[in-house]
């Protein structure tokens, strides 16, 4: 049997009846010229914006990135576009702050206290304390001497982050913030904790207690009175405050994580 032949069926369009519109509408779009992200840092029209619209491309080496503190902190600083006016409206807050934190600390604490996986790190004995120390989990409270001991450097830590001085790439401050990380790792950072037990914290609680950190600083700078910090200078203070996290997160993480 012969196979029946198929019908092509396929419209025929007269192309020359379509109507284009206004050609105009289809050109490519051009883009509006590009507004600066940060605002508040403009005093007036004539300023620059922080953020180089048309920038040149940086050569970074991942081996140093890798290899030295100063190159990492200089890549670090220039990509979260943290400046000396950051350090300055950090300096200017922290004076406004600083009876918070014993507050900010112990509450920390408490929520780490709300998860097994993160009390139970408080069994392990932390670097240069060497008093008495719970062996059962039912037995430690947020009384116990390890962590008065753990909520003093804390609060060290948590007033430095707001006072310190950061110009110097290889200066103190990033060494200290990069020995808080390696010490969560369980090698010995500090030379006066030689010779102790390690501690070892996970990587992933690091993060969430530095995030938990970051908020509670940046909620108490907003509720602070209109007198004390303009709503412009807030805001400086609350960018400031998420720039500096996210490099101790940073010098925490590179301690962690194979690049």
């Amino acid at each position: 049997m012969s196979p029946v032949p198929v019908e092509n069926i396929t419209p025929q369009i007269d192309i020359s009846s379509l109507s284009l519109g206004d050609t105009d509408s289809q050109r490519t779009p051009h883009a509006d010229k590009p507004t600066c992200p940060f605002p508040h840092e403009l005093k007036s029209e004539l300023d620059s914006c922080p953020l180089n619209v048309n920038p040149s491309t940086q050569e970074i080496s991942p081996t140093l990135l890798r290899t030295s503190l100063p190159d990492r902190i200089n890549y670090l600083k220039d990509f979260i576009l943290f400046r000396h006016t950051d350090e300055e409206i950090l300096h200017k807050v922290a004076p406004l702050v600083n009876d918070l934190i014993p507050k900010v600390v112990d509450e920390l604490y408490a929520k780490l206290f709300e998860f097994d996986v993160t009390k139970v790190i408080f069994l392990q004995r932390n670097e240069g304390f060497d008093g008495p120390l719970p062996t059962k989990l039912e037995d430690l409270t947020l009384d116990s001497p390890q962590l008065i001991y753990r909520k003093i450097f804390m609060k060290s830590w948590a007033r430095r982050v707001l006072t310190s001085d950061y110009s110097d790439p290889a200066g103190k401050t990033w060494s200290y913030m990069d020995k808080v990380g390696i010490m969560h790792t369980g090698v010995k950072a500090f030379r006066h904790r030689e010779g102790v037990k390690p501690l070892v914290v996970p990587y992933r609680d690091c993060a969430l207690s530095l995030g938990w950190v970051q908020t509670v600083l940046q909620t108490a700078i907003l509720k602070l009175d209109e007198g004390e910090l303009s709503m412009e200078e807030k805001i400086g203070a609350v960018s400031a405050v998420s720039k500096v996290i996210w490099i101790q997160n940073d010098l925490f993480a590179r301690h962690y994580i194979e690049e």
